[in-house]
């Protein structure tokens, strides 16, 4: 028997909790394409306009499991609607911030449920549908990630282009609003978990848990150091600076491809899916490095397909490995993704500043290389059990 008439047409649900997904991502990410602009108006460096996403990151790892335990018995619709209204102010002063300062003050009030309504969105895509479609509902939330990075980000870019760097936060405001008011209609009023931890201490001691979010850490901190100052990597590349954007949509097109790919692959039990995609990224990376012009734009769209692959294969990955602790594992690799996210636009914007734009790429490759050899080395070895406990049941 279905809880509500939202259940009876999961499309609706899944469709509001990709949207969700969608318009975070984009928020967390779209300094990445518009720094020229920002830079110049909020009378900052471009390291400093990669530092809102870094900022943005590191809080999201500092307060992601307290307001996780903290808001676990709430109900999943009251969670989004909360997290999407915080989204929409954090975006709305974000679009009108006179100076730098009051943007950080923006980042930080989008950013503080980001971390929560990720871990909890795997367990309620799937209880929107029937056990037998419950790793194509996560695939289709998690496919959003890829979404935002491969095209939220570079048509925001290109609409910054074209009517200032203002107008795409301002869009993400009003998309958050909508999806206030449409909550009720569209998603089911599901409880929240019975416990008050996320299970973190289990998933950890699941050594298949490990192994991803150590293949997460390297390859993510790899393409943040690229993606969040990959504006000047292009303009270095031959590409002009109004070419960027289409550049950059060409990296979303070309992930429309990775994303179809691996949500088709996510619910095969092949090894080589994530080695292949993580091959293709570093030797994508590898010949941005060296390439001008047109070849610069080809390789970039490679990138982005192969990179666009990568978070739906991972977050399945470690749904899978971590069957008894699934909550907790989700908390954990969300957690490791920003961490990298952090991490990569601070190492990136010192090599700006350090080295210049060339040396973005070839560090990128290197990690994602080193992310190549773990994942393959991962695929050919049977891992040991997971703890034997239940498996996770929703309240």
């Amino acid at each position: 028997m279905y809880a509500s008439p939202a259940v009876r047409r999961p499309f609706l649900g899944l469709a509001a909790l990709f949207t969700a997904a969608f318009t975070t991502i984009t928020t967390e990410t779209l300094p990445m394409g518009l720094l020229p602009a920002m830079s110049r108006d909020l009378e900052v460096t471009q390291s400093w306009i990669g530092l809102l996403v870094g900022a943005y990151a590191l809080l999201i790892m500092i307060v992601t499991l307290p307001l996780v335990a903290l808001t676990s018995r709430w109900p999943r619709r009251r969670l989004l609607v909360v997290i999407m209204a915080a989204f929409a102010v954090g975006n709305l002063l974000m679009a009108v911030a006179p100076n730098y300062p009051v943007a950080v003050a923006a980042r930080l009030i989008a950013g503080l449920g980001h971390g929560v309504l990720w871990s909890a969105m795997a367990s309620y895509a799937t209880r929107l549908v029937t056990a037998d479609r419950a790793g194509r509902a996560v695939a289709v939330v998690f496919a959003a990630n890829s979404a935002a990075l491969t095209l939220g980000v570079p048509l925001g870019t290109v609409i910054g282009d074209a009517a200032g760097w203002r107008i795409p936060f301002a869009i993400l405001a009003a998309i958050a609003l909508l999806l206030v008011a449409a909550a009720p209609v569209t998603l089911p009023d599901i409880p929240g978990d019975s416990a008050t931890s996320p299970g973190v201490g289990r998933a950890a001691r699941i050594p298949g848990v490990r192994g991803v979010l150590v293949i997460t850490a390297l390859v993510m901190t790899g393409h943040f150091v690229l993606h969040t100052y990959v504006v000047p990597v292009l303009v270095r590349a031959g590409v002009p600076e109004r070419g960027v954007g289409p550049a950059l949509f060409a990296f979303g097109l070309a992930g429309i491809a990775g994303t179809v790919a691996a949500g088709a692959a996510a619910d095969r039990p092949s090894r080589t899916v994530l080695p292949a995609a993580l091959g293709l990224m570093t030797v994508s990376v590898a010949a941005l490095a060296l390439a001008r012009g047109g070849l610069a734009v080809a390789a970039t769209a490679f990138w982005g397909a192969a990179y666009a692959a990568l978070p739906i294969l991972l977050q399945t990955a470690v749904l899978k490995v971590a069957r008894h602790a699934q909550t907790g594992a989700s908390a954990l690799f969300i957690i490791t993704f920003n961490v990298s996210i952090a991490a990569g636009s601070i190492i990136g914007g010192q090599l700006l500043t350090v080295s210049g734009p060339w040396s973005l790429p070839a560090v990128t490759a290197v990690l994602a290389a080193a992310a190549c050899a773990t994942a393959a080395r991962r695929s050919t070895r049977r891992l040991p059990p997971g703890p034997a406990e239940p498996v996770e049941q929703p309240a």
